[in-house]
């Protein structure tokens, strides 16, 4: 079976282990290799040697979070492009907007449904690829 999804380099940064568990296996299933760090430190430490299609990254994290670690990312000239989605346990309406006009390309709420994760980071790519 071919996915949508087969090949691309997915960075994930999430801390919470179940989470960080789930969406790997949805990721390798569909094809994509997958790299993980636990925090938004380790997300900037990662990307200097690693070029993913995209990031996925939880908001809540200790140490660095994922709004510190987006503005970090879009503040350099080499990634600042680099899709980058959220994904939270906390969902609110104003959480959501907070997250897009930060930067954020895409927005989820945990728990992921494997379909909807699926179809929302290729509806990413293909915004990205049009730009």
């Amino acid at each position: 079976m071919t996915d949508r999804i087969d090949g691309w380099h997915v960075l994930l940064v999430e801390d919470e282990f179940d989470s960080l568990q789930m969406v790997t296996k949805i990721l390798l299933h569909h094809g994509a290799e997958v790299r993980v760090a636990r925090d938004g430190y380790e997300c900037l430490i990662v990307l200097e040697s690693y070029q993913p299609t995209l990031v996925i990254m939880d908001l809540a994290m200790p140490q660095m979070d994922g709004w510190e670690t987006l503005s970090r990312i879009r503040a350099r000239s080499d990634l600042a492009h680099l899709p980058v989605v959220a994904i939270t346990a906390y969902h609110s309406v104003s959480v959501e907007q907070d997250a897009y006009d930060a930067g954020f390309d895409a927005y989820l709420s945990k728990p992921l449904e494997t379909n909807n994760l699926i179809d929302q980071l290729m509806s990413v790519i293909e915004k990205h690829r049009a730009d």
